[in-house]
């Protein structure tokens, strides 16, 4: 991003580059945001800034704390639960309703999408691989017609994945995809049940996933 932006939607801009220095480490859970700071190294108004920041405050990345600053929060192992609970529950409620409109189109796209992450932790390379498992989830939540579902969970999925990512578990990685494997199966069967079972139970279950969950936060160092 350049020091000066100039843009008709500039709230929404400061709002992806805060994401976006959460994401790369410059602004670490724990720490404080300084409003002046940024203002001036963005060449911009606190205005755009204070609405990016209440926006934040809605989805959970920052905490405002009147006349004393904005704390960028931590995200706790209770939170990634919760995350996991939430996620599991939607998904799981969009294939039951679009179980019918998923076509051999998005199951080659699952594939494809599922091929690639593989290919990217045989190689050892995770540079894009959380963005492309955005992705895949989303070949079938965006089938759906309800919107507000959508919204619901894109800002719980970008809390758990966009703070630093300096520390993978291929183990874990590679795990993910064979339960996409097995999802992908039961969606060609147009097998609702064991698809659901497989996002609600395996896949977005906390207890399920909970030994790999443990190790992943407590190395990258946020949550407790």
């Amino acid at each position: 991003m350049t020091d000066t932006l100039n843009y008709s939607s500039l709230s929404e801009l400061v709002y992806d580059y805060l994401r976006r220095q959460m994401n790369e480490g410059d602004l670490f859970p724990g720490s404080t945001i300084n409003i002046g700071g940024i203002a001036n190294q963005l060449g911009i108004s606190k205005t755009p800034l204070r609405d990016a920041l209440i926006h934040l405050e809605l989805e959970g990345f920052v905490t405002i704390i009147p006349r004393r600053g904005v704390l960028v929060n931590k995200l706790t192992l209770e939170d990634v639960r919760s995350a996991y609970d939430a996620i599991g529950l939607v998904e799981a409620f969009i294939i039951e309703e679009c179980i019918d409109k998923i076509t051999p189109a998005h199951i080659d796209q699952l594939e494809m999408l599922n091929d690639v992450m593989f290919t990217d932790i045989k190689a050892n390379d995770f540079s894009t691989f959380f963005k492309t498992n955005l992705q895949f989830h989303n070949v079938y939540v965006n089938i759906s017609t309800n919107g507000p579902l959508r919204k619901f969970i894109l800002p719980i999925k970008h809390r758990l994945y966009d703070f630093p990512r300096k520390k993978y578990n291929p183990e874990w990685e590679y795990r993910n995809c064979l339960e996409h494997q097995s999802f992908i199966e039961f969606l060609k069967q147009g097998n609702s049940a064991e698809a659901i079972r497989i996002l609600k139970d395996v896949h977005w279950s906390f207890e399920f996933q909970k030994e790999f969950i443990y190790a992943f936060y407590e190395k990258n160092g946020f949550a407790g």
